[in-house]
């Protein structure tokens, strides 16, 4: 019964039917955890896998061949990449972890990753290259490319007048009060880094860090909210609270599909595309051999041609195209995916020291 409770709990939440913040205090109110959702209650006795993931990865369909053939995994689920991090760093040990690449060197400097063996990847040699360059150092691979998206300004045609397609409009005092930015170092500073004219947003000179803190001070002042949960960020669109952000392809799809007039910005600055993908966690108690086999599941063309038909994200496996049909590729702008990777501005880790120094404005700004 509890299993199926949560499991109608979550598909709320990935609708868009409910909160984040009103999923947890139902789920509370009942007595079930969303830290340990699992499609099995048996999964940790049986010995099956335990992943870190995100709301909507942890479905048959994210992995068929493996639901297929083994138990569930224990999923849990996290809102960003940083309180995956933290969960870890504090002790959590699962066998793997969904992130993002730009935070991979972050996990792999704590000690935190085992490299990922390339030649026990069935689907890898589909895979366009840069995205495993992206996540490979001194001759290892660390993570299992799985998807790429773009970072940019999403809006609502039917509430905004677009006057140069720019992140400017993030800065644009006709919508005060509707505007909506990323609680996240990558959501403010880099976004700050390309509107202000940074050479390279990675890794901002000390000036070129104060013109970014003077702006996204400014911007503080149009803002409604730092956006954590990006169901959250999609309802507020959804009920006209508001009209323009900092967003990803999944959430013009997911609004698109409610009716809403949605739109993901070409910004003249540039738009941030990033992949992500599987990590291998130092530590866990699961089968290496099954995590090889749930990654290579997950990496299938089948799974990538989900991906773009349900979520708009691009998959990292050039068969998967073969399975979309034109007209949605057309619709998401990946009818060339190999042209659009191959001149993308891809997110990139951030050095450890230049971090701390982000962190610090990051903060000031937060608590100005």
């Amino acid at each position: 019964m509890k299993g199926g409770l949560q499991r109608w709990l979550i598909d709320e939440l990935e609708c868009g039917r409910v909160t984040r913040r009103r999923l947890l205090q139902m789920m509370g109110a009942v007595g079930v955890g969303l830290a340990t959702t699992t499609r099995s209650g048996s999964a940790l006795a049986d010995g099956s896998l335990t992943i870190l993931s995100w709301s909507g990865y942890d479905i048959p369909e994210m992995a068929p061949a493996y639901f297929d053939a083994h138990p569930a995994p224990n999923f849990t689920l996290m809102g960003s990449d940083e309180e995956g991090f933290q969960k870890v760093h504090a002790g959590f040990r699962p066998d793997l972890g969904h992130h993002t690449s730009f935070i991979v060197g972050k996990y792999r400097d704590a000690g935190l990753l085992k490299p990922i063996d390339r030649s026990r990847l069935t689907h890898i040699d589909d895979y366009f290259p840069e995205l495993s360059q992206i996540v490979t150092m001194d001759g290892q691979l660390w993570e299992a490319p799985l998807s790429w998206g773009n970072s940019s300004v999403i809006y609502r045609r039917d509430k905004v007048e677009v006057t140069e397609e720019s992140w400017g409009l993030l800065w644009d005092e006709r919508y005060k009060g509707r505007i909506a930015s990323r609680d996240s170092l990558e959501g403010l500073l880099i976004v700050g880094g390309l509107y202000t004219g940074a050479a390279d947003p990675w890794a901002m000179s000390d000036a070129e860090l104060a013109k970014a803190k003077a702006a996204l001070l400014a911007q503080k002042e149009l803002v409604r909210f730092y956006w954590s949960s990006q169901t959250d960020m999609e309802q507020a669109f959804a009920n006209g609270e508001i009209v323009a952000a900092y967003g990803w392809n999944a959430s013009v799809a997911m609004l698109r599909k409610q009716g809403i007039d949605m739109a993901l910005m070409k910004c003249k600055e540039g738009i941030v595309t990033w992949t992500d993908g599987l990590v291998m966690m130092n530590g866990g108690s699961g089968s290496e051999d099954l995590a090889y086999e749930f990654i290579n599941a997950y990496m299938s063309p089948e799974v990538g041609a989900f991906l773009i038909n349900s979520y708009g994200y691009g998959s990292g496996n050039a068969k998967a195209y073969e399975s979309v049909t034109d007209e949605r590729l057309a619709e998401l702008g990946i009818t060339d995916p190999d042209v659009v990777i191959s001149t993308s501005k891809f997110q990139r880790e951030i050095s450890s020291d230049i971090r701390q120094k982000y962190q610090a404005v990051f903060d000031e700004v937060k608590l100005s």
